[in-house]
């Protein structure tokens, strides 16, 4: 014989299973607020906890594959604070008083809310992103050529040289040929002068006698080349030239 079901029996300890349902959305984020409801669907056959448990679950589980294909992190967040903070509220309110049929419900309820727990957990198993294999795992990066020192100092060296001494080795080349046109038109001036002077020069002369005019060349009777030098007193008289010898 069935045992007769009891209408308005009292549920003992209210309190704590109050804050407990209450706990359960809070501590879980919101994750977890339809366990209360799906609680007491089964165990008191409410249809109203049921379609609560029902609503709860599917936002859960539409927010787990949202956030994983990358989805807005604020509008999950408020997803998950309404779950928690409404969730919490409405277990907290919906808990029973009585227990209007003795069904022996409970470990239906027990098996139910683990299975739904069980499959939030495949859920999120199959709903989260697959790690792909990093850069860093597979190969390593290729190392980025070091710049090279000499490509940027040799052009700022010869820049430096250049601006140091930029006209110094241009002038000194445009002037040596001046130069050296000067001095070979002072030698042939000189060579002139001395042909001229050599054309004009005495033969046979004898070294300490008088001669005129003064500066005049000519050669002794050794060889030797002669010059008439104007002496201390007054008197010009053939010496040695030295420049010529």
């Amino acid at each position: 014989m069935s045992t007769p079901p009891l209408t308005d029996v009292p549920i003992p300890h209210y309190a704590r299973r109050c804050v407990g349902r209450v706990l359960v959305p809070l501590v879980s984020l919101g994750i977890f607020s339809w366990a209360p409801f799906a609680w007491s669907a089964v165990r008191q056959r409410s249809s109203a906890d049921a379609v609560l448990a029902t609503v709860s679950f599917v936002a859960v589980i539409c927010t787990m594959a949202y956030g994983y294909s990358g989805g807005n992190g604020v509008a999950i967040w408020i997803v998950l604070l309404t779950l928690m903070l409404g969730g919490g509220v409405l277990a907290g309110v919906r808990t029973p008083r009585t227990e209007n049929a003795r069904t022996g419900g409970k470990p239906a309820a027990v098996w139910l809310v683990t299975a739904l727990t069980v499959v939030y957990f495949v859920a999120a198993g199959a709903l989260a992103p697959s790690e792909r294999p990093t850069q860093d795992e597979t190969t390593p990066p290729a190392a980025s050529p070091a710049p090279s020192l000499s490509s940027g100092a040799e052009p700022t060296a010869a820049a430096a040289e250049s601006s140091a001494t930029p006209d110094v080795p241009e002038t000194n080349e445009a002037d040596e040929p001046h130069a050296q046109s000067t001095e070979e038109e002072a030698e042939s001036d000189e060579n002139d002068g001395r042909g001229g002077q050599d054309s004009d020069r005495q033969v046979g002369i004898q070294f300490g006698y008088a001669c005129s005019p003064v500066g005049a060349l000519g050669i002794a009777e050794d060889g030797r080349p002669a010059k008439c030098f104007m002496g201390r007193d007054g008197r010009a008289r053939w010496g040695y030239d030295s420049n010529r010898g």
